[in-house]
């Protein structure tokens, strides 16, 4: 009984303390009249391992729809300048002082130190 609990507490200990968890990076872009604003923290999961999670908002400031909006992250690794991992988020069509708001995850490595670049695409 007494084992059980001691391992509990140490993958308790283990996940609480991992070497992957940070304070959230914030960045704001803009093309044109479309606005992102957005944030990434890494973190760890068992089922994940390490990854970065990257929410945030797109805007329209302009006075005509943004069709085909599109956003793209790639999670690229400091020290070697190699992207680990991309994804792209299909906005679609975004009216006018309309905003849409967004959530995804990018898989990581650990042992890397990243970033997370941004881009529009339309």
């Amino acid at each position: 009984m007494k084992i059980h609990l001691v391992m509990i507490a140490l993958v308790i200990i283990l996940v609480f303390f991992s070497g992957c968890l940070s304070s959230p990076v914030v960045h704001d872009s803009a093309q044109g009249d479309l606005h992102a604003h957005y944030e990434y923290t890494e973190g760890w999961s068992v089922g994940l391992g390490c990854y970065e999670r990257v929410n945030g908002y797109v805007y329209n400031a302009g006075n005509v729809s943004a069709d085909n909006v599109q956003l793209n992250y790639n999670l690229v690794n400091t020290g070697t300048g190699t992207i680990q991992d991309s994804r792209s988020i299909f906005i679609g069509s975004l009216g006018q002082g309309n905003t849409a708001t967004y959530e995804t995850v990018l898989d990581g490595e650990c042992t890397g130190d990243y970033r997370v670049d941004f881009s529009f695409m339309k």
